[in-house]
């Protein structure tokens, strides 16, 4: 697993995957929050392993993957939490932050 960046400057059209360590197993899911202009990127999540990967071994979570696309110039930060889904994120048990700069290409 790679380190979580604290800082991201992208240009338009780019994106960025960062892997985060999965506790699905435990009823915990990564989610996020943008915090600025909501418009200047976008966050698609990926969880699980991908599709013909070996089993895991039982009680081992898959990571999650956040793949955040830059579509108009500006700074955001950008709040990665994992929480329990019934739990507010006030609860989470991990948190990450990064810092998003987009401008144009």
């Amino acid at each position: 697993m790679t380190e979580i960046p604290t800082s991201l400057d992208m240009s338009i059209g780019e994106q960025h995957e960062v892997e985060l360590p999965g506790l699905g197993t435990a009823g915990y899911v990564w989610d996020s929050e943008i915090v600025g202009q909501g418009d200047v990127i976008e966050v698609v999540w990926t969880r699980g392993d991908e599709p013909g990967s070996p089993p895991r071994p039982p009680g081992q979570s898959a990571p999650e993957v956040a793949t955040i696309r830059a579509v108009a110039p500006g700074d955001v930060e950008l709040q990665l939490y994992q929480h329990r889904r019934w739990e507010p994120p006030t609860q989470a048990i991990a948190q990450h932050d990064i810092r998003v700069h987009v401008e144009s290409k």
